[in-house]
């Protein structure tokens, strides 16, 4: 997050927080409800708000004889312990089976458009050496590196193709190192009534004590969370329903799309193509998107509204390009690029590196060897995975025989007469 964007400031009181009493007060009320007998403390912290504005909703549920003091270390709010009477576990029921969201009070559409684009991933400047440096533990060829580089720093659509195995995907996720900085995100949104959940912990990843705080004792909206800039990777296992607000039938609440997730940072969309999505479905969903960077979401009932689609979106394949899409969409793709196969040079290289990395002594003799036998007779593509995967079982096999992994002829010979089929 860059220093000129500071965390919200803590709301003072309930019309501060931009949402309606009604579904604060039910947010406590399901929460007490599992729960149970609670102090006030903890009860705001798990609301994510200040202690005076939590205590506002207390004394609403008191009036209503939906919640009483039960006892406590203190007589302030904070100190108190609070559970439901019969009437708030009937009104919590009610309300659970209307909307089952519990945690953190959501933010505001709006607010979150307005902190989405203050901390645009287009804003920010990516670097010819941070690229070089997330890329640090692959090896390309330097024309390769530059084109890589000079499509991700533009922020437009990049598609990396080409034959398996040539660090493609690898490339795709490592470069979300490049991309600087923090950024907050809700743990959920507000939306016409319905809390779509954001923050999502297998995901994203949070960091504590925010720098753009750090030495600043007002209290800031805890609502808001501190996290790296969003890497969302996705594979075959990308469907439909990923692209789309996913609505819990059981507990009655929205989980983001991956693009929402993804907003500030890098979305990788691995295998492109061979998907359980049809690609032509992801084309025509992301056209728009792409072209104007606003994504248009649908609730169960029918209403749509806007959100930001504010992603640098790296599509990864192994089919040719015009095989994937119509014209009109790879128009919107500006870069792509091909992540050939290793040259001779780059093949040594990358098997030294393998060597190094199974503490493996690198033999030279053994490594001509390699190439002359089982790529150049036969015929053979040299590609990226091919020293790893063939180091790697020579070294499982040296092991397993109780030996010193070491890169022999023989040892080569088996290696490949078991990978190459």
């Amino acid at each position: 997050m860059s220093n000129a964007l500071e965390h919200p400031g803590a709301p003072a009181s309930i019309e501060e927080t931009g949402l309606d009493p009604g579904l604060l007060t039910d947010l406590a009320l399901k929460t007490l409800y599992f729960a149970g007998d609670v102090r006030g403390d903890e009860l705001s912290r798990r609301l994510a708000l200040p202690l005076q504005v939590t205590s506002t909703i207390l004394s609403v549920l008191r009036r209503e004889k939906l919640c009483m003091p039960t006892g406590g270390s203190s007589v302030s709010v904070g100190g108190l312990n609070y559970a439901l009477t019969a009437l708030g576990l009937e009104r919590a029921a009610s309300v659970l089976s209307m909307n089952g969201y519990v945690g953190p009070a959501p933010v505001p559409l709006a607010d979150y458009i307005d902190l989405v684009r203050r901390q645009s991933v287009h804003d920010i400047e990516i670097t010819r050496e941070a690229i070089e440096g997330s890329l640090v533990n692959l090896v390309l060829e330097q024309r390769t590196l530059d084109l890589i580089g000079q499509a991700v720093s533009s922020k437009r659509a990049v598609l990396l193709y080409g034959g398996s195995g040539n660090g493609k995907s690898t490339a795709a996720e490592d470069l979300g190192r490049a991309f600087p900085g923090t950024i907050l995100i809700p743990h959920a949104v507000e939306v016409m009534h319905q809390i779509i959940r954001v923050f999502d912990p297998s995901t994203h990843e949070p960091i504590e004590g925010n720098a753009a705080t750090r030495g600043n004792s007002r209290m800031v909206d805890r609502r808001w969370q501190p996290i790296r800039r969003p890497i969302v990777l996705t594979g075959g296992e990308l469907a439909s329903s990923h692209l789309e607000l996913v609505l819990d039938p059981v507990h009655k609440t929205y989980e983001a799309p991956i693009q929402m997730k993804a907003n500030g940072g890098l979305l990788v969309i691995d295998d492109f193509g061979r998907q359980q999505l049809d690609a032509a479905y992801l084309v025509n969903r992301w056209i728009v998107p792409l072209e104007k960077g606003v994504d248009n979401l649908s609730l169960h009932n029918g209403a749509s509204f806007h959100s930001p689609f504010d992603v640098v979106p790296i599509f990864v394949t192994n089919m040719q390009p015009a095989d994937l899409a119509d014209e009109a969409f790879l128009r919107r793709i500006r870069y792509k690029i091909e992540i050939p196969p290793p040259n001779l040079d780059l093949f040594i290289e990358i098997l030294k590196r393998e060597c190094a990395a199974n503490e493996m002594a690198y033999d030279e003799s053994a490594a001509h060897h390699l190439v002359e036998e089982h790529f150049v007779k036969p015929g053979r593509q040299m590609r990226g995975c091919h020293p790893r995967d063939i180091v790697e079982a020579i070294a499982a096999t040296d092991r397993y025989q109780g030996r010193e992994p070491a890169l022999t002829t023989d040892a080569i010979d088996d290696a490949c007469a078991n990978y190459f089929v």
